[in-house]
C-alpha cells in the first residue's frame, strides 16, 4: 500500500532522520523511502502503523494514501480511477507547492483535476484531495491524519509550573526521542533531565521515562512539571550521570550541558560527556540507540569516546544556532 508523508521545512533532514527512525521501530522497510522536498513517499504493511508515525512525529505534518504521481508539465492523470473511489468523501482539491514547479503549470494542473473530478479548488472546511508539488512532480493523496500541533504546543516550556530558558522546546524534544527508535511501554533514559522535556514528551506518548540531573532544583522541578501533566509512568533520580549505570534500558535520549545556559556544575565538559557515554554504553539494550546532542567544538572527541566505548554512529545531523554555536545531534546505536 502506498502511502506520503509530508514533512515541515524547519529541518528537512533531521525530519526525514525522524521519520526513517520511527518506521523502524515499528518494523517498516524502509529501503523503499523515497523523499523528495518536502514529503517522502513509501509502502506500509499497516495503516495503523501510518497513524503511529502521525500521532508521534513531531517533522511529519500529514500523513495520507499515495493515489498516484504524475508529471504537471505533460498530465496523464493515471491516478483518476483511484480518485473517484474518494470523491464521496471529499468536498475540494488543495494544491500545495513545495519545490521547483513553475505556478503556470500548478494552476493548469488543479484546473484539469478540477473538471476532471467534479471538486472545486476553494477551501472549505472538508476532506480534500491533496495535490502536491515537488521537484517537477506533482503526488496526489487522500489525507488520513495530521499532527496534533494543540497537544504539542500545550507542552510548551513557558506553559510548565517549572520554567527554565534552557529548556527544550516539545518539538525538538520528541524528535530525539522518535530518534531513540522506543516503543509504548519501553524504558527511555534522559541522564541530564533538566526541566523534564524529554519525559514530558515520552510520557505522552506511552514511554516509560528515568530522568536524572545532578542539580537538585531541577530534579525537583522536572517532577513538578510531570505531576503537572499527569504523567505517572516517568521516575526522577537526583544523582551524576557520568557515574550512574542502569539495566536494561530500552533507550537514551538527553540534551547534556554546554557549560553555558546549562551548568556544568564545575565539571570539564569533555569529562561530561565522556562519562556520560560510557554509561549510557553499559546501560542501554544491544540493539538501542543512544540519541544525544553536542556543540560542534566537541565533534572529534565525542567521535572517539563513542569508538572506545564499542558503539557505533548511524547519524550526525549538524544545526546551525547562532554564530557561537553549532549543535550536533548524534544517532548511536549499540551493537
Amino acid at each position: 500500500m502506498k502511502v506520503y508523508y509530508v514533512v515541515k521545512g524547519w529541518s528537512e533532514e533531521l525530519g526525514i532522520a525522524e521519520l526513517k527512525a520511527l518506521l523502524e521501530t515499528y518494523g517498516e522497510n524502509t529501503r523503499e523511502l523515497k523523499c523528495y522536498t518536502m514529503i517522502c513517499v513509501a509502502d506500509t504493511s499497516s495503516l495503523d502503523n501510518l497513524y503511529r508515525v502521525a500521532r508521534r512525529a513531531s517533522s511529519i505534518r500529514e500523513v495520507g494514501l499515495l493515489l498516484g504521481v504524475d508529471n504537471p508539465y505533460e498530465p496523464e492523470l493515471p491516478f483518476l480511477d483511484r480518485a473517484l473511489e474518494f470523491v464521496d468523501r471529499v468536498r475540494w482539491i488543495k494544491p500545495s507547492v513545495f519545490r521547483y514547479t513553475e505556478r503556470e503549470a500548478v494552476v493548469k494542473y488543479t484546473e484539469e483535476v478540477s473538471r476532471a473530478l467534479s471538486l472545486p479548488t476553494s477551501f472549505k472546511p472538508a476532506s480534500y484531495l491533496h495535490l502536491m508539488f515537488s521537484e517537477g512532480l506533482v503526488f496526489v493523496g487522500y489525507p488520513l491524519a495530521e499532527q496534533d500541533r494543540k497537544s504539542i504546543a500545550a507542552h510548551k516550556p513557558s506553559a510548565r509550573p517549572f520554567f527554565r530558558s534552557i529548556a527544550l522546546p516539545p518539538q525538538f524534544s520528541r524528535l530525539l526521542v522518535n530518534l531513540a527508535r522506543v516503543k509504548e511501554g519501553d524504558t527511555l533514559l534522559d541522564p541530564f533531565v533538566g526541566t523534564g522535556s524529554i519525559l514530558i514528551e515520552a510520557g505522552s506518548m506511552g514511554i516509560r521515562g528515568i530522568g536524572v540531573d545532578i542539580d537538585w532544583k531541577l530534579a525537583l522541578g522536572a517532577r513538578t512539571n510531570l505531576e503537572y501533566y499527569g504523567l505517572k509512568n516517568q521516575v526522577v533520580i537526583l544523582g551524576d550521570s557520568t557515574t550512574l549505570e542502569y539495566v536494561s534500558i530500552d533507550g537514551v535520549a538527553t540534551d547534556p550541558p554546554y557549560g553555558r545556559a546549562a551548568s556544568t556544575h564545575g565539571a570539564e565538559l569533555r569529562d561530561v560527556y565522556s562519562g556520560f557515554i560510557l554509561r549510557s554504553s553499559r546501560s542501554v539494550k544491544r540493539g538501542g540507540y543512544i540519541v544525544f546532542m553536542s556543540p560542534l567544538a566537541l565533534e572529534d572527541f565525542v567521535d572517539e569516546e563513542i569508538c572506545r566505548s564499542g558503539l557505533v554512529v548511524k547519524g550526525k545531523h549538524y544545526m546551525y544556532v547562532h554564530g557561537g554555536l553549532t549543535r550536533m545531534v548524534y544517532e548511536v546505536y549499540k551493537p
